[in-house]
């Protein structure tokens, strides 16, 4: 195998222009051709018609090393045909390698490759739309190189920034400033022992990469081709432009994000890899300068090439040193995206930092201790301080949390394409017929938003339009959104003594079945159109959530909400099935709680889980509706049925469809209510347990002295410290809700259980 020094030592190549000549004519019957001579450092090329390169390698390569150069370049041409890198000619014995003597008789490895158009970057106008480029083409050939395995590639090679601290050593460079800087970044070189590595080309640098009409046309030369990290090849790159900084620290960071912008287009950087990526380059530039200083003296006939990087490398590497290696790192992960905000601000400051910013008591947490989330995973979340939680809270992660097929999809599609819905999209149109396809019959329009909020003022527009009517019917303790029209229409809202003049109330279904009738359902609504109309308001809409969560999660039997309905109706109104936290498979086995009622609602909203995380809502209704509000506007939201909203809706469906989720999470709250019964018949502090699907609601009771409110509080907070997040709800504030992502299985359900009586009896204490 070569040496580090051996191709370095060696003399270049030495041939006539005769012998060059006599070379092309015996090897691939080139006759006659036009010779130019090339920059190169240890080897000899030369330029040939103005269609090739003959590359002749030095008398010290190995042959090994060429062999996978060649292959290597094939590899490349089969992984990415359109990445513009050379192709070699094979001789006239069909070989890829000729074997010529040099004038000085030296037997030298000789190929012909393909001349690609442009000319090299290195000395011309650089501008970010190119550095761009060049990062482009960097990850390119990076990625085109996975997979590739040559022996060779484990050579020992001098500008392998892994061996900088040696190289510099035998420089004569390593004192003072440079020593320190040396092992400054050792770190970082001993870090990419564990970072993604592969055969690298290694030198995509200005040099390298060809340009025509401000593009670029090509990547050349792979003889500095080794294995090493992927980081390390990128920091070979970025060296290369920040070079061209001149001593501009604004013109440094520019080109940094050009670079990381174009290369993460095509391979995205881990958050390790950037976080030594800085040093790696200041590990380059004293590669650099110490390649130079080594060489400079001993052949002096290549003293310009070989010194051309020096002064521009001194200068980027003083804007690079001036930085702290954290502060190097933390502007990387900026630029790069990969900057951890979990620690941003201490936990001791927090709490504070959050109230003085966003609104003090506006904006409430949860919990009397409240808690820094930093991670999710399925069915668990983990505090900053490590301690992991049984998530029985929240519905958005309704596939569990950071499912990686939503992250990947919603990368994916954010990497290619992310813009509002006025542009024609398959994904998004695609999702619409997906969800109109689960949706009974009349209901063929859906009309995307950004939220549930969002979804359910639309339906409130389409319903007025529609009806004429401006006034609503809602449950006595409804919750439908955070907006000024949703919080007047949100009953658990409103401050004490308030109540909209255009809204009226329907008692929610409380007590048992056989007093929930349909016409007991139709009469409530009723009274309540007849109490609008006594103000002088008619009905536009009647709003229930499928599952009356806000009202401490009721059982409403189908035939109470079939009254809904035609209460509604009978009352010149819209009914809503608001299914924001119901639906998308909560009360399995079917995507929508208001299936289980036998009823075809006007409007149905859709939100929260809809995209695991992602913002996205919906109103799906009959076209005739849409077509009323059309007459006189138009709908529009910029984030509505964006690409990667689709995206992420998409797979939402997908996981849920074929998994079968939705069945399992009927299944898992069966047990769930069951366990929650029979631990409730013994326990004082517990009442009646209800809820459909992975659902539940239980009744807490008081204690003593303290009221059901305060005992949930008690059991809530006692319940995070036994690593169970749950949450209440009902008209007082005294139901235990438990609404967990969709992944439970009767394992968390046992855990859940067990954490719950420990909780308890602790209370009793």
């Amino acid at each position: 195998m070569t040496t580090a020094t051996g191709i370095f030592a060696e003399p270049a190549p030495k041939f006539s222009a005769e012998g060059l000549v006599a070379v092309l004519a015996e090897h691939w019957a080139l006759t006659d051709p036009a010779l130019k001579p090339l920059d190169s450092e240890r080897d000899l090329n030369v330029l040939v018609d103005g269609r090739f390169v003959l590359k002749i390698s030095n008398p010290a390569e190995d042959a090994e090393v060429v062999d996978m150069e060649t292959r290597a370049l094939e590899h490349v041409h089969a992984a990415d045909r359109d990445l513009p890198v050379p192709e070699t000619v094979v001789t006239t014995s069909g070989e890829p390698v000729a074997h010529p003597r040099d004038d000085a008789g030296r037997t030298c490895l000789a190929r012909l490759i393909t001349l690609l158009p442009g000319s090299p970057l290195e000395g011309g106008p650089l501008d970010e739309d190119l550095a761009e480029q060049v990062g482009v083409v960097a990850a390119r050939v990076s990625v085109a190189l996975q997979g590739f395995f040559h022996p060779a590639a484990g050579r020992t090679l001098l500008w392998d920034i892994r061996r900088m601290p040696e190289v510099v050593a035998a420089s004569g460079i390593g004192t003072g400033r440079l020593r320190e800087l040396a092992e400054r970044v050792a770190p970082a070189l001993a870090a990419t022992a564990t970072l993604p590595s592969s055969v690298q080309h290694a030198d995509v640098t200005l040099t390298n990469v060809l340009a025509s009409r401000a593009t670029v046309t090509g990547v050349i030369d792979f003889g500095d081709m080794h294995h090493t990290a992927a980081v390390a090849d990128l920091a070979v790159t970025l060296t290369s432009m920040l070079r061209l900084s001149g001593g501009d620290a604004h013109r440094l960071w520019r080109l940094t994000d050009a670079v990381l912008r174009g290369y993460q287009r095509h391979r995205e950087l881990s958050a390790a890899e950037v976080a030594v990526l800085g040093e790696l380059v200041i590990a380059r530039l004293l590669t650099t300068l110490a390649v130079s200083a080594t060489r400079r003296d001993s052949h002096s006939d290549n003293h310009r090439y070989i010194t051309q990087y020096d002064t521009n490398s001194e200068q980027a590497l003083d804007l690079l040193a001036a930085l702290s290696p954290a502060e190097l790192a933390d502007r990387l992960a900026r630029l790069a995206g990969t900057r951890d905000l979990t620690n941003a601000i201490s936990p001791e400051d927090l709490p504070a930092r959050r109230a003085a910013a966003m609104g003090g008591k506006l904006s409430p947490l949860f919990y009397r201790r409240p808690l820094e989330l930093v991670r999710g995973e399925g069915p668990w979340l983990f505090a900053r301080d490590g301690a992991r939680y049984l998530d029985a809270y929240n519905n958005v992660a309704v596939i569990g949390h950071t499912h990686p097929a939503v992250t990947r999809a919603v990368s994916r599609q954010l990497a290619e394409l992310n813009t509002h819905s006025r542009y024609l999209h398959a994904g998004i149109a695609e999702l619409a017929e997906r969800i109109l396809a689960t949706m009974p019959e009349p209901l063929d329009t859906i009309l995307f938003t950004t939220s549930g909020t969002e979804a359910n003022e639309l339906a409130w527009r389409l319903a007025t339009e529609y009806t004429g009517g401006g006034a609503a019917v809602i449950a006595e303790h409804a919750y439908h959104g955070a907006s000024k029209w949703m919080a007047d229409l949100s009953s658990n809202e409103w401050p004490a003594g308030y109540r909209p003049a255009h809204v009226a109330t329907f008692e929610a279904p409380h007590g048992t079945p056989d007093g929930l009738t349909e016409t007991v359902a139709a009469e409530r609504i009723r009274l309540a159109a007849e109490t609008l109309g006594a103000a002088g308001e008619r009905p536009a809409l009647v709003l229930a959530d499928s599952q009356f969560t806000s009202e401490g999660i009721l059982d409403a039997p189908g035939e109470f909400v079939a009254g809904l309905v035609s209460g509604a109706r009978a009352a010149g109104a819209l009914f809503l099935a608001d299914e924001v936290q119901s639906g998308y498979g909560r009360g399995g086995p079917q995507l929508w709680r208001f299936l289980l009622a036998g009823v075809t609602p006007d409007l149905v909203t859709l939100g929260k889980p809809m995209g695991a995380g992602y913002p996205i809502g919906a109103v799906v209704t009959r076209r005739e509706i849409a077509d009323v509000l059309a007459r006189g506007y138009e709908y529009f939201s910029t984030f509505a049925a964006t690409p990667a909203a689709a995206a992420a809706g998409h797979t939402v469906l997908d996981v849920l469809q074929l998994t079968g989720l939705p069945a399992q999470a009927a299944a898992t709250g069966e047990v769930l209510r069951f366990g929650l019964r029979e631990l409730a018949a013994d326990e004082p502090l517990l009442g009646a347990v209800r809820g459909t699907g992975l659902l539940a609601g239980i009744d807490v009771r008081p204690s003593g002295a303290t009221p059901s409110r305060a005992v949930t509080k008690a059991l809530l907070a006692e319940l995070v410290s036994q690593g169970v997040l749950a949450g209440s709800t009902g008209p007082g504030g005294d139901v235990l809700k438990v609404r967990p992502p969709l992944v439970w299985e009767k394992r968390h359900v046992t855990l859940f259980l067990d954490r719950l009586r420990r909780a308890l009896a602790t209370l009793r204490s």
